[in-house]
C-alpha cells in the first residue's frame, strides 16, 4: 500500500474554514455536526494525498469511498458503518458542490465527477435502517437504582443522577448540564419537573423543555430531590450545576476523601461510566443512559390510553408539540394536561 501525502494544502485550509463557518453562523449547523463535516473532509484528504482541491477529479471520489468502504472502527475492530460511509461520502459531495457554485477558481471542477461521490441505493438503505434499541425492562432500572449505594456524595451523585434520568429521560448533554434550581415543583400540578432551559443547558434545538417527573414511586423522586436540598445546604446556588465534578484529595491524615466542586463533570463518558458501574453491579448488562427513552415508551405502550401516553412523553422529551398544539387551540391548559398524564403513569 502506497504510503499517503499528509502535508495540509494552504489552499484547502482557507476553504474548509470558510465552509465549516458558513455551516455553523450562516446555516446554524450544531457544532458536533460542523464536526462531523470536519472529520469526513479530513478523511478524504487522507485517502487522496492532501492534494490541491482544484485538481479533483471523480478518480478521487472512487477512491475516497475504496478508502472508506475499507476503513476499520478501531473499537470494534469491524469496517465502520454504512451510516458513516454514507453521511461522510454526502458531506464531502456537499462541500464540493458548495465550492464549485461559490468559487470560480473551481468552477472548471465538473458536476458529473462529484457525483461520483454518490452512494448506491443499497447503500442508503443500509445507512438508514434502524437497529432495533436493545433497553432495560422499566422494573431492572429500578432495582438497580434501588441496589445503588448512598454512602459517599459521589454514590448520592450518581444515585440520583440516575434516577432523574429514568423519571424524565433527558439527553446525556442535559444531565450534565442540569443546574440546582432546573429541579423545580409545581404546586398547581403537584408535580416535580426537570426545567430544560436552552440559556443553561445543552438542549436539542436549543429548546425549552419542561419535563415531569413520571409517575409516583417515591424513593426515586426523593433520591433526586434529596440532592438537590444537599447542594443548597453546601452552599450551592440556583446557577450551579445540579451533577458537578467530584474530586478524590487527601486529608491531613493521607486518608482519601472526596470534595464536591462547583464545576461540570469534564465528559459524558464520565457520566456512562456511572451508568455503567450501577447495572453491573446489579447483574445488568449496560445500556446507555439514551435507552431509558426506549424503555419508558416501551412500557408506555401498553394497555389503554396509550397514546395519551406517548403524546405526554414525546412533549417531556421536546420532540413533539401535540397537547400544546391541540389543547391551546382551544384555551386548555397543556402543561396540566401532560403533568396529570405522566403522573398518572405506573412505573411499577
Amino acid at each position: 500500500m502506497k504510503k499517503l501525502d499528509i502535508r495540509h494544502t494552504p489552499a484547502n485550509e482557507i476553504l474548509k474554514y470558510k465552509f465549516f463557518e458558513i455551516l455553523e453562523h450562516n446555516q446554524g449547523k450544531d457544532p458536533k455536526t460542523v464536526n462531523q463535516y470536519v472529520n469526513a473532509i479530513h478523511e478524504f484528504e487522507v485517502a487522496t494525498g492532501f492534494k490541491d482541491f482544484k485538481k479533483y477529479s471523480s478518480d478521487w471520489a472512487i477512491e475516497f469511498k475504496n478508502y472508506l468502504n475499507d476503513k476499520i472502527n478501531k473499537m470494534t475492530g469491524q469496517n465502520i458503518s454504512k451510516s458513516l460511509y454514507f453521511h461522510y461520502s454526502n458531506f464531502v459531495k456537499e462541500f464540493f458542490n458548495w465550492l464549485v457554485k461559490n468559487n470560480k477558481d473551481y468552477s472548471k471542477i465538473k458536476p458529473d465527477d462529484i457525483n461520483y461521490l454518490g452512494v448506491t441505493r443499497n447503500d442508503k438503505n443500509k445507512a438508514r435502517a434502524t437497529n432495533y434499541q436493545e433497553s432495560h425492562e422499566i422494573s431492572d432500572i429500578l432495582s438497580t437504582i434501588r441496589n445503588m449505594p448512598e454512602g459517599n456524595i459521589l454514590e448520592m451523585r450518581n444515585k440520583a443522577m440516575i434516577s432523574l434520568c429514568l423519571l424524565t429521560t433527558p439527553r446525556i448533554s442535559s444531565l450534565q448540564t442540569s443546574r440546582v434550581k432546573s429541579i423545580k415543583y409545581f404546586k398547581d400540578y403537584d408535580i416535580w419537573a426537570l426545567i430544560q432551559h436552552p440559556a443553561l443547558q445543552n438542549t436539542k434545538f436549543s429548546k425549552n423543555i419542561t419535563s415531569f417527573f413520571i409517575g409516583q414511586s417515591q424513593d426515586i423522586i426523593d433520591n433526586v430531590t434529596k440532592w438537590q436540598k444537599h447542594l443548597i445546604s453546601e452552599g450551592f446556588k440556583d446557577n450551579d450545576f445540579l451533577f458537578p465534578r467530584i474530586t478524590s484529595n487527601f486529608n491531613t491524615e493521607g486518608k482519601p476523601i472526596l470534595e464536591l466542586t462547583k464545576q461540570e463533570i469534564k465528559s459524558q463518558s464520565q457520566i456512562r461510566i456511572a451508568f455503567k458501574t450501577a447495572f453491573e453491579a446489579n447483574n445488568l448488562p449496560y445500556r446507555k443512559p439514551h435507552t431509558f427513552r426506549h424503555s419508558m415508551a416501551r412500557k408506555m405502550k401498553q394497555g389503554e390510553n396509550a397514546t395519551d401516553r406517548l403524546i405526554a412523553l414525546a412533549e417531556n422529551m421536546g420532540q413533539k408539540a401535540g397537547f400544546a398544539t391541540i389543547i391551546n387551540s382551544y384555551g386548555g391548559d397543556s402543561l396540566r394536561q401532560q403533568a396529570t398524564v405522566l403522573k398518572g403513569f405506573r412505573l411499577e
